[in-house]
């Protein structure tokens, strides 16, 4: 897959970065660190890479690495009392995982404890993604226990099984 448009991926980062509670999850496979934003973080585009820089922490993007976006729906990840998480994610070429952005979650407060549904937590994701859904690279994704279902673009209506994270 070729590396998704870079302005595009350079204005998704921008403004998930701006999202107050967003959380910036970086999987190795090995290890996964996951860095609250309790303020936006400085962001400077240099060339082909991009530097997050918060008060403890920093990250080095590769923008052309970038194939693709992924907003996600996920009722399929073990956190019991949570219905679903939500955010968008960042794929290379051969769609392993990049960053993830996990937007604040609709059923839990600012201390992480579960909590009524908040609609206004759900809109900050919704708004994102169809702000984004029909840029070239960007999907939209339900991840259920019976696998994930994709809908490549806004104005693509065929729905696909499999993909993994």
């Amino acid at each position: 897959m070729d590396a998704m448009e870079q302005d595009a991926v350079r204005r998704l980062v921008s403004e998930l970065l701006s999202v107050e509670g967003m959380m910036v999850v970086m999987d190795s496979g090995g290890a996964v660190s996951e860095m609250n934003l309790h303020a936006a973080p400085d962001i400077e585009f240099e060339g082909r890479w991009a530097t997050i820089e918060a008060r403890d922490w920093h990250i080095h993007l590769d923008l052309r690495q970038v194939a693709g976006a992924q907003f996600v729906e996920n009722s399929h990840h073990g956190h019991k009392g949570i219905p679903k998480l939500y955010y968008a994610r960042l794929s290379d070429g051969s769609g392993d995982t990049l960053l993830r952005f996990y937007f604040p979650n609709p059923w839990l407060d600012a201390d992480e404890k579960p909590t009524p549904f908040q609609p206004d937590r759900l809109r900050a994701f919704e708004a994102f993604r169809a702000r984004y859904a029909a840029i070239d690279g960007v999907a939209l994704v339900r991840r259920t226990a019976q696998g994930d279902i994709y809908e490549r673009q806004a104005c693509d209506n065929e729905r696909e099984e499999g993909g993994d994270e």
